[in-house]
This record gives structure tokens, sequence and C-alpha cells, in this order.
């Protein structure tokens, strides 16, 4: 099955660099087997309330138990009448495992990755069974704050930065080897990478490969390293690199950097 998170994203990410309305279903389901998945697709059909055709993708996290749903194209109505199909027919077929959540863009939110991953947070509380909820907005989540994963072997760096761009209002995530780095690139969907090349595991060139092989549209990434040749800074780009820093590094001007690669 394919993981939800990189599947919607990337979608997501289109919709929204097209300024496109995109509806989104989340619903807590049991796990569903691949012959199981095509036959919700199946039967649940592709035309909306007014019976026009929607353009729609379905993906299952069997570890996170949620099944999704992104309508192109659909409004928070229509994306809320499409959801009563959806919970009928799962009620029906005893696969529903608690409540639903639904939103779009731009209505929920104006960035579509920010709206997607606090949904999978928002998912992970207990709601009453067959409920239906609607994405909100809170005051204080206006102001979005940017996401930023650190990937880097030195303890100390990751304190450091974390500590720094916490204080300056980012979201961090560290990562301490290449493989943890990937799995948490898949789990949050950063803004922007800042991984170090020497890495164990997986390096920072293979990382940044399989990042690019997810999507080449959902983050920026920066290299953070004490390798200073030439052949370094070149390959790093050549691999999707937006930015290449030595150490030692000024803070300030770091941040400078990454502001204006998040801008």
């Amino acid at each position: 099955m394919s993981n939800l998170v990189p599947v919607f994203y990337e979608h997501l990410s289109k919709m929204e660099e097209k300024q496109l309305a995109c509806g989104v279903i989340l619903a807590a389901c049991k796990t569903l087997t691949k012959e199981s998945l095509e036959l919700i697709k199946e039967d649940l059909g592709t035309r909306s309330g007014d019976g026009s055709e929607i353009t729609l993708h379905y993906a299952h996290d069997k570890n996170k138990q949620l099944f999704g749903i992104l309508l192109e194209g659909q409004k928070l109505s229509s994306t809320h009448f499409y959801a009563l199909r959806v919970k009928d027919y799962l009620q029906e077929h005893k696969l529903l495992a608690g409540s639903l959540l639904l939103a779009s863009f731009p209505e929920s939110s104006r960035s579509t990755g920010q709206m997607l991953m606090r949904m999978i947070q928002e998912m992970k509380e207990p709601g009453a069974h067959g409920e239906i909820k609607l994405y909100e907005q809170t005051p204080t989540q206006k102001e979005e704050p940017a996401s930023i994963l650190l990937v880097n072997h030195d303890e100390t760096v990751n304190e450091f930065l974390s500590i720094y761009f916490q204080r300056k209002g980012y979201l961090v995530t560290v990562a301490n080897d290449g493989m943890d780095g990937m799995e948490k690139y898949q789990a949050v969907a950063p803004d922007l990478v800042i991984t170090d090349l020497n890495l164990p595991i997986l390096n920072g060139y293979q990382l940044m490969e399989k990042i690019k092989h997810i999507s080449a549209s959902m983050s920026k990434i920066m290299v953070l390293t004490d390798k200073r040749l030439e052949e370094d800074v070149q390959k790093s780009f050549a691999m999707g690199a937006s930015d290449y820093i030595t150490k030692p590094f000024s803070p300030v001007e770091l941040e400078a950097r990454v502001k204006r690669l998040i801008s």
C-alpha cells in the first residue's frame, strides 16, 4: 500500500502550486488489502453530488490505520457530501474504525502541507465512531510556522540548531542518521531539510536521492557539512540541494539563508 503522507503531499503540492481547490477526507479504517482498496474505489464511484465526474486519489496507511481520499477541484461543501457516502460505505462493510476528518484547500488552510500534517495529528485523537469532523485552523494556527528537519550525526550540532531554530519560531525535527532522516522526512514532510553528507547507514547523497524520488518539489534541501571539495558542492547541487554551507558556520548567516529558501 502507498504511504499516505508522501502520496497525498505530492498531489496537494501540485494543486497548491496551481491554486486549485482540493478536498481531503481521512477516515480511521481497519487494515485494507490491495483487493479491498480496489473494490472501494469501484463501489464509491467518481461522481459528485451534482453528477459531475471527480478526479480522485486514494491511499491507505496500515501503520496509522488511515484511509484517505483526495478530491481534485472540490470545495468543502462537495467534499462533505462525498464524505457522507464514504462513511456509509465503510460502516456498511464494517471497515470504519473511528471518525472521519475532512478539509479543503484553500478554504481550510493556505498551506496544503501544513493542513495535511495537522489532519494526520488530529486523527490520532480518538473521535466518536462515525463522526464527521471539519478541520479548522485555530487562531494560533493562522501563522503557520515553517518546519525544518535536521539530519546530523553530531548531537551537539543537532541540539544547538534545534534550540536556535525553535526560538526563532520554526518547527524542528531531529534525525541522527540517514535512515532515521528518511523515516522522519516521510512522517513530517518538512519545508526544509538541513543535512550533513557524512551520515551513518545512509549518507547525505543517498538521503537526497531518496527524497528526490519521492517528489522533486516537496522540500528544499540545504547541505551543512565540513566537506569543502568542489566536487562535493557540485554533486550536492546536482542531486537537488538548494544551498551548501560548510562548517564552522555562523548561525545568523545560516538563519538568513534558511529564510531565503523557505520564503
